[in-house]
């Protein structure tokens, strides 16, 4: 049993043996055909056949260089490379039919790397001799085609000479130097350098290039100076003289000169342009075109300023006249009210001080009105000056009113005084009314100083009021210590009536208690003494509230709720 399961075991491992030596030998067999049908399609690239047609051709020059280097690297490909491949490709399949299928795999992979790289530079070798071979046809078409162009170009230059002017000249010796670079064209390809004629083409399509776009702009710029900026040259020379005759000046600028200046750099670009150097050109046009941008706009702020001038000039005398009249009205009340106050901030200085400015800015505006009237006139600057005479004059008008209305306040401020007076002695009045309606046994000697002072200084206010000349400023410092005052006494006065009134309730509601408890009855009897003897009342108020709340904890609440809501009631 045991001999039959180890043969067993051999047999399987002989069958497992054979599959697996089938199986790599049909796979390296079918990795060798791939690479021999890879071989022989790289081998099958025509690259011998394009060699013999070039070979054949009468190259020179960058052209026969270039085929000489494709033949070098064909016969490195096939000398060194092929026999590589076909080294490498014998050898796998020696490892195969050997079973070495280890140096099989290595060797496959060696062959398969060889013909990639080899097949890159077939296809890029086969890739350049096609454009070697293909660039004589594409410089036909393209010589054919740049002939065209130039053709037509030489027509327009011909036919549309005027159009161009002095740059006719120098358009013409571009049209011979494409002439000559046509002819070396023709050398390099009779010669047979079509790589060397190719770049010429290049060359002479750049320069047709540069020349189309030359001939298409050089009118247009021709045009845009005689018929734009050297017309406005003229304007500006006959605008200047119109304003000139008007009395117009400008402040020292030199309009005619700038205005040669900018014909000179149009020249400098009709030179450039003759010459073909439109880029020059350009910047040279585009600098006169901003200058005389600025000479119009120069000339046209000169003319709006004269339109303000006229437009204002007399306005600023209306105002200058009004301010004035405000001035003299202003200094005419102040001494008026001066009678009746007295002034603080030397009112009448100010007003006579602002009178002066006023004539000070009235005499350079008749400066002004002399100069507008005179020969030449800068009308910018006369502009200026009339802002900022009318700016000055605004502001001494504000400072006059608020002069005129600050003064023009007093009045009232006297009215509101007396009216105040008036209130302060009936709060005095009804302070009085009030002490006399509680029947209180006295007041306090600090009560007594309080009312006193108040009616003191009642009295003081009412003797400033009655003065000549009244010192508002005095009267209602005394008004704001008055009222401070005569608050402190109307709360002493509130203070002395209700505690009064609720000490009389608390010995009402502390009698029960007085036969009771000794305690109340002696707090009674000392509330009693500092009411009716010493004129106490919050101190009498705070005796009979601290026993009555001992024996009866709510009674002193219910008291003051009590009498409050009857004092409120009374109030209605």
């Amino acid at each position: 049993m045991q001999f039959t399961g180890i043969l067993l075991l051999i047999i399987l491992v002989c069958v497992l043996g054979y599959f697996a030596y089938y199986f790599y030998r049909n796979k390296n067999t079918q990795s060798i055909r791939e690479l021999e049908a890879r071989k022989e399609e790289m081998m099958a690239i025509p690259i011998a056949n394009q060699l013999f047609l070039l070979k054949n051709m009468s190259l020179s020059g960058q052209t026969k260089r270039k085929y000489e280097s494709l033949v070098n690297q064909w016969q490195s490909i096939t000398n060194f490379q092929f026999v590589e491949i076909e080294s490498a490709l014998v050898g796998a399949q020696q490892y195969a039919d050997q079973l070495n299928f280890m140096r099989t795999g290595r060797t496959i992979a060696q062959a398969r790397q060889l013909i990639d790289e080899t097949m890159v530079k077939v296809q890029d070798l086969h890739q350049d001799l096609s454009e070697l071979l293909q660039v004589e046809v594409d410089n036909n078409e393209l010589n054919a085609a740049l002939h065209e162009r130039y053709n037509a170009a030489r027509k327009n230059v011909m036919n549309h000479s005027f159009d161009y002017g002095p740059a006719i000249e120098t358009l013409e010796k571009n049209l011979q130097y494409l002439e000559l670079n046509f002819t070396k064209y023709n050398e390099y390809t009779e010669n047979g350098d079509h790589l060397e004629a190719r770049d010429m083409l290049k060359t002479i399509d750049a320069d047709m290039t540069s020349l189309e776009d030359i001939l298409e702009r050089i009118p247009s710029m021709y045009d845009k100076i005689k018929n734009e900026y050297e017309d406005s040259l003229d304007d500006l020379r006959e605008g200047y003289q119109k304003m000139v005759d008007s009395r117009f000046d400008f402040d020292g600028v030199a309009i005619l000169e700038k205005v040669d200046e900018i014909q000179e750099k149009l020249n400098d670009a009709k030179n450039e342009i003759k010459n073909a150097d439109l880029s020059e050109a350009k910047t040279l046009m585009d600098k006169a075109e901003r200058d005389i941008k600025s000479l119009y706009d120069l000339m046209e702020t000169e003319i709006e300023a004269k339109d303000y001038v006229n437009k204002n000039i007399q306005s600023l005398r209306r105002k200058i006249d009004e301010v004035a009249e405000n001035g003299r009205y202003a200094g005419i009340e102040v001494d008026r009210i001066a009678q009746s106050y007295i002034l603080h901030e030397n009112e009448v200085d100010q007003i006579a001080d602002l009178s002066d400015q006023i004539r000070h800015e009235y005499n350079r505006f008749k400066d002004l009105v002399a100069e507008t009237e005179g020969s030449a006139v800068v009308y910018t600057q006369a502009e200026g000056r009339i802002k900022k005479i009318r700016k000055r004059i605004e502001e001494i008008d504000e400072q006059v009113l608020a002069i005129t209305n600050k003064i023009a306040q007093l009045n009232t401020r006297e009215k509101d005084a007396k009216t105040n007076l008036d209130d302060y002695e009936l709060a005095l009045r009804n302070i009085k009314r009030r002490i006399e309606k509680s029947h209180l046994p006295g007041l306090s000697d600090s009560f007594y100083d309080q009312f006193y002072r108040v009616t003191d200084q009642i009295e003081h206010l009412a003797k400033q009021l009655n003065r000549v000349r009244i010192d508002m400023d005095e009267i209602e410092s005394l008004e704001d210590e008055l009222e401070r005052h005569l608050a402190a006494l109307e709360e002493m006065t509130e203070s002395v009536v209700d505690s009064a009134m609720l000490t009389e309730y608390m010995i009402q509601q502390s009698n029960r208690f007085r036969y009771d408890y000794p305690e109340v009855d002696a707090a009674i009897k000392e509330a009693q003494y500092l009411f009716h003897r010493e004129f106490k009342y919050q101190e009498a108020l705070a005796v009979i509230e601290k026993s009555l709340r001992r024996v009866d904890q709510e009674a002193p609440t219910q008291v003051r709720r009590m009498y409050h809501q009857e004092k409120r009631s009374s109030q209605f």
